[in-house]
């Protein structure tokens, strides 16, 4: 893989002129889509019928002439590490183009996005089927600067301005290094603190969100509210689910990037982390499970270990992670959650759609990443569908405004209302490099070493650090 330029700070600034018709005077109300590229009058769902601003002529195949990719492959290939997002997508994109059923399928490929990051270059060079795949926030810059592995969205027959309705933040990141989009995504991820409603009100006597959010709404208050807890469960009830959720918030928060011209960035925040994540270890704030390790972090959701999650707007639709912490349909904790704001806005990953260069399937390609990130229809079709938060301000208020989503998992809350204010605050310009993933995995490690007093001090946490990030490839460590 070619060594890459990784400033997202050029990629934002390259992606105003396509971002900057995004509103008109507020960021939450943006201007309605263009839709230069249509799609087949049989392929399309009954609303494509009336869109406007085409030139093909009637019965013309539309955007066929400007799609580079032949209609040669038996089935989309859409790979990804995990079938939780793809799998539902393809259910709601066939059933909504029938003509499609049977022609679209998930290839996995790794079982989480590290390894899919390592794994998709090996994937793509033993020429096996490739049309879509998924790339994730934190590597994303490795594959979007390497023609090898990305083609432009404009093969696909789009133009910029197809995605002016998205978030902004989310076209800058898909865009690369010369100002061409690469990868279009179908959610926005902002983040919120999810915490079972039952408890609050024993433990804290509070009976709804709003009355939730005063005892959560910035760290020194969680603090506090944390030791209440502790104290009022006699030990038994953490404040936060596991240091991995705690982390999600505050590497959000993370003023600068973790590397400035390819050099590793150490600041007061790594510092400050450090000492919050050894206080809450130490006192009991924070369980001691580990994020992901669905034995132990699960079941805290359940049996009154934590009052709550860190969790964003894709840890929340069906079969979710929120689900999986009540047991399912019928377990023990089922509905008994609601979502409030919590101690700072922040977000959690994203995933974008790219299209590779060896895509054989260019016309079910270009329609499935409309599908799910240009129309307006089937987002909002698709958002009510799985509870997903899509990349569309306007599609986002309209089911806040309508009332149309009531989610079992909440207790019949709607996650949206909460969520679409954070969203418009999501500014990750100039805070993502292609070392991302590496640089936290490191700093993760070292920093648990820290809290078990694997290592004395934060000193020699910070040591431990930059031994670990100096083996990154690239990397300059000081």
């Amino acid at each position: 893989m070619n060594k890459l330029k990784k400033s997202l700070a050029l990629i934002a600034t390259l992606a105003i002129a396509s971002t900057a018709f995004y509103a008109c005077g507020d960021d939450t109300t943006p201007a309605s889509t263009p839709d230069s590229v249509a799609e087949s009058s049989e392929d399309a769902p009954a609303e494509s019928s009336e869109e406007e601003g085409t030139e093909e002529s009637e019965g013309e195949t539309p955007a066929a002439a400007d799609i580079k990719f032949d209609e040669t492959g038996d089935k989309l290939s859409v790979l990804c590490w995990t079938g939780d997002d793809i799998e539902k997508m393809i259910e709601n994109f066939t059933a909504k183009n029938p003509d499609y059923a049977g022609k679209v399928e998930y290839v996995n490929v790794g079982s989480k996005g590290q390894e899919a990051r390592e794994q998709y270059a090996t994937y793509f060079q033993g020429g096996e089927d490739a049309d879509l795949f998924v790339l994730e926030a934190d590597w994303i810059l490795e594959y979007i600067n390497n023609d090898e592995y990305t083609a432009p969205l404009s093969d696909l027959g789009f133009s910029d301005s197809d995605f002016a309705g998205c978030y902004p933040y989310t076209v800058a990141i898909g865009t690369d290094n010369n100002g061409v989009l690469k990868a279009a995504s179908w959610q926005a991820t902002p983040g919120a603190y999810v915490y079972r409603a039952d408890l609050a009100e024993e433990y804290l006597g509070v009976k709804t969100p709003e009355e939730m959010q005063p005892f959560v709404k910035d760290w020194d208050t969680f603090t506090e509210t944390a030791k209440t807890v502790k104290e009022k469960s006699g030990g038994k009830c953490a404040m936060a689910d596991t240091l991995g959720g705690m982390w999600q918030v505050w590497q959000y928060n993370r003023k600068n990037a973790w590397a400035k011209d390819d050099t590793l960035v150490i600041d007061d925040y790594c510092k400050q982390y450090a000492e919050l994540a050894k206080d809450y270890w130490d006192n009991g704030y924070v369980t001691k499970e580990s994020q992901w390790d669905d034995k132990g972090w699960y079941p805290i959701g359940q049996d009154g270990s934590t009052m709550g999650y860190f969790f964003c707007t894709w840890c929340l639709g069906k079969g979710s992670m929120l689900s999986n912490a009540e047991g399912g349909e019928g377990g023990a904790t089922y509905g008994k959650y609601n979502i409030t704001a919590g101690p700072s806005d922040w977000a959690w990953g994203g995933s974008w759609l790219a299209v590779s260069p060896n895509c054989d399937n260019g016309q079910i390609a270009h329609d499935f990443v409309k599908y799910f990130t240009v129309d307006e229809a089937s987002m909002e079709d698709y958002a009510l569908f799985k509870g997903e938060f899509v990349n569309n301000p306007t599609v986002m208020k309209k089911i806040v405004d309508d009332g149309s989503n009531k989610n079992d998992l909440l207790g019949g809350q709607d996650q949206f209302s909460v969520l679409y204010e954070s969203a418009s605050k999501i500014d990750m310009d100039g805070k993502i490099t292609a070392y991302d993933a590496q640089i936290k995995d490191a700093f993760n490690n070292a920093v648990t070493k820290f809290v078990k007093g694997e290592v004395a001090s934060y000193d020699d946490m910070i040591t431990e650090f930059k031994k670990n990030a100096a083996t990154i490839e690239g990397l300059t460590v000081e």
